[in-house]
């Protein structure tokens, strides 16, 4: 058992997340470009991985035998619950990630009802379900839980205003969920500005977007994977041993001014 939830780290200054080794990390959204690099990331430091994603599995991707492909729908209660059955033949998960997300961008005045319902249900009562089905073990034995927020749950953005209102939502879930399940469970978010994934490519390909986005940033630049991956781990581990119901901004600075 990964001693992920509330333990004081180790000391170990050289390799901080050596508590993740042979640990059990379940991301959701898996095969997006973001949960990718999640899954590779982790199983990079020898964690055993379950990759959850709508998508259908593609044989012709390459193969880490450090990575467990399955496919469950965030909107389907059902489809989680038969992964975690699964699960629970094991030693049972350490660490739940909450990287899945759809964006249908909209101002509040002009969100018609099935674009807000659409996007609440995976935004919002996607991590609700996937916190309760894969979640709920850990209460017993121990774990970390850590959910992709955004700057836009923080910060008003034009055409992201209902994807922001769900994500300020499932950071205030991440305060009640860390103190309802304490002290075994530690739950945090991290709040990122745009990085470039499947989900912004029509952005990244607008090259004034990305200069002014780039300009409004104090620290001049956006995020990537790496910035994602690196802040993810450090909730997941004992480095983090004492943080819980914290919103991480990773913005550059952009909420602040």
């Amino acid at each position: 058992m990964a001693k992920l939830g509330n333990f004081p780290p180790s000391g170990d200054y050289a390799f901080p997340y050596r508590d993740l080794v042979n640990a059990q990390v379940l991301v959701t959204g898996g095969r997006g470009t973001l949960g990718n690099a999640l899954c590779q990331g982790f199983a990079s430091l020898g964690a055993r991985v379950w990759s959850l994603d709508m998508s259908a599995i593609n044989s012709n991707d390459p193969v880490n035998p450090l990575i467990q492909q399955r496919v469950a729908d965030v909107r389907q209660r059902n489809t989680l619950v038969q992964v975690q059955e699964e699960i629970a033949q094991t030693e049972g998960l350490d660490v739940l990630i909450n990287a899945h997300g759809l964006q249908l961008r909209s101002d509040f005045a002009d969100c018609d009802e099935e674009t807000w319902m659409t996007l609440t249900d995976v935004n919002l009562n996607g991590v609700y379900r996937c916190c309760q089905v894969f979640g709920e073990p850990m209460r017993s034995r121990g774990g970390a839980i850590v959910s992709i927020g955004s700057v836009n749950g923080v910060v008003v953005s034009g055409k992201g205003t209902p994807y922001g209102v769900q994500k300020a939502a499932v950071s205030h879930m991440t305060k009640i969920m860390a103190v309802e399940w304490a002290p075994l469970v530690r739950v945090n978010a991290i709040a990122p500005t745009a990085i470039p994934s499947g989900m912004t490519k029509d952005l990244f390909a607008n090259q004034d977007y990305v200069r002014n986005k780039t300009e409004s940033i104090p620290l001049k630049r956006t995020g990537t994977e790496e910035d994602i991956v690196h802040a993810v781990m450090f909730l997941a581990s004992s480095a983090s041993g004492l943080v819980t119901g914290h919103t991480l901004m990773m913005d550059g600075g952009l909420s602040l001014i």
